[in-house]
């Protein structure tokens, strides 16, 4: 009887220890598998962007106004002189009608000054005229009576009288010949003063006619009209962006790149963009060197020939060629899976999984290069295993 007794016990504690040591099982419908590869592997980065017109002018206006009319909306196509928006400014139009009067005043007062010029002109030659004669005639006298005071019909002090007389009307004659002389001189300065004051009565006039040919906001630029920024009736300062202009042929895709996949990248790497039901092959020109909210943006150039329903904003998804790998062993990524990481996975050996520590190498966005620890053939547990990666094995049930 204690025989019996005995065995039943050594048994339950057999069958206990068994149980202890037996691993845990997991459900074969909650986990899928992928199968270890050799051969050729494309190493990509996928990103999403849009496409972008890097070629954009701002257009603003010159000039404070009202906005009365808005002529061309969003997708428009422009040229360099179509008008964009009407403005209106009665203070500008008083100004330039202001500035018409000052310079028709300023024209007046030059032909005025012509004639005025001409009068001294003549003046002068007058003075000097009457001057010479005077001279002349005093001289004559004196000399008349010279020759009387050799004859002493006359007296010394008559004659030095009129010969202070003939000196003092010489130096006269002198000074209003210099005068005369130096007229041309005088009107010449004149000229140029006046000049420079039509100029710049000229010029300002000109300013503000062009100020208010620009109360017509023009796009300056061949393109498509991309944004209006204003609406009717608002008023605006000098200088505002009214406008965007974009150049529709130059278009360019521009990612946003992980930041933990940016690092792979770089320039001229191939790019396959799909945007709007097409494929296009482009390069890499240019990686943003910050990291703007965990994304990295990237430029892509499109080739040449393209389709022609593209446009700005078009949202585009790509795969960067990042590497083609020849003859190397692979298997489908886990969306745990990063590239150049080391990891847990479980391989299935039939009722079971195995622990086993892998190193991944570079990735693409479905495959993941195994560096060490599978073998081609195997069947890896995809799933996120890292709940029993302290088990070194699991039943499938």
């Amino acid at each position: 009887m204690w025989g019996s007794l005995l065995t039943g016990l050594l048994a339950l504690v057999i069958v206990a220890v068994w149980l202890l040591n037996r691993p845990p099982a997991i459900n074969e419908a909650d986990i899928w598998t992928g199968r270890v590869s050799q051969g050729e592997l494309l190493a990509e980065v996928t990103a999403t962007g849009q496409l972008v017109a890097p070629e954009i002018r701002a257009v603003t206006n010159r000039s404070d106004g009202v906005v009365e009319q808005v002529l061309l909306l969003p997708g428009a196509e422009a040229d360099t002189d179509t008008v964009l928006i009407e403005m209106s400014s009665p203070e500008l139009l008083d100004d330039l009608a202001r500035s018409r009067w000052a310079l028709e005043a300023s024209r007046a007062d030059a032909a005025r000054e012509r004639v005025e010029t001409a009068n001294e002109f003549l003046q002068l030659e007058a003075t000097v005229a009457n001057a010479e004669s005077e001279y002349l005639g005093e001289r004559m006298e004196l000399e008349a009576l010279e020759e009387l005071e050799a004859e002493q019909v006359v007296s010394q002090l008559e004659v030095h009288r009129t010969r202070l007389r003939v000196e003092a009307l010489h130096r006269r004659l002198q000074a209003e010949q210099s005068r005369l002389n130096r007229f041309d001189e005088l009107q010449t300065a004149r000229e140029e003063a006046t000049a420079a004051q039509l100029s710049e009565r000229r010029a300002e006039v000109a300013q503000l006619e062009e100020r208010v040919h620009s109360l017509s906001v023009a796009a300056g630029f061949a393109g498509v009209v991309q944004e209006i920024n204003v609406e009717e009736g608002q008023r605006l300062t000098a200088g505002e962006a009214v406008a965007r202009i974009v150049n529709p042929e130059m278009l360019i895709a521009r990612l946003r790149v992980p930041e933990r996949r940016a690092g792979e990248l770089m320039l001229e790497m191939p790019v396959r963009i799909a945007v709007g039901g097409h494929t296009l092959e482009g390069r890499i020109h240019r990686i943003d060197p910050t990291v703007r909210e965990r994304r990295v943006e990237v430029d892509v150039t499109l080739p040449n020939e393209r389709p022609g329903n593209l446009r700005p904003d078009l949202t585009v998804n790509a795969r960067v060629e990042v590497a083609r790998l020849e003859d190397t062993l692979y298997m489908p990524r886990p969306p745990w899976a990063d590239p150049d990481s080391s990891a847990v996975v479980f391989v299935v050996s039939g009722s079971e999984a195995h622990r086993r520590e892998v190193r991944f190498g570079q990735a693409s966005n479905t495959e993941i290069e195994v560096l060490e620890g599978l073998v081609p053939g195997e069947q890896v547990v995809l799933p996120d295993m890292s709940r029993w990666q302290d088990h070194a094995r699991l039943r499938i049930n």
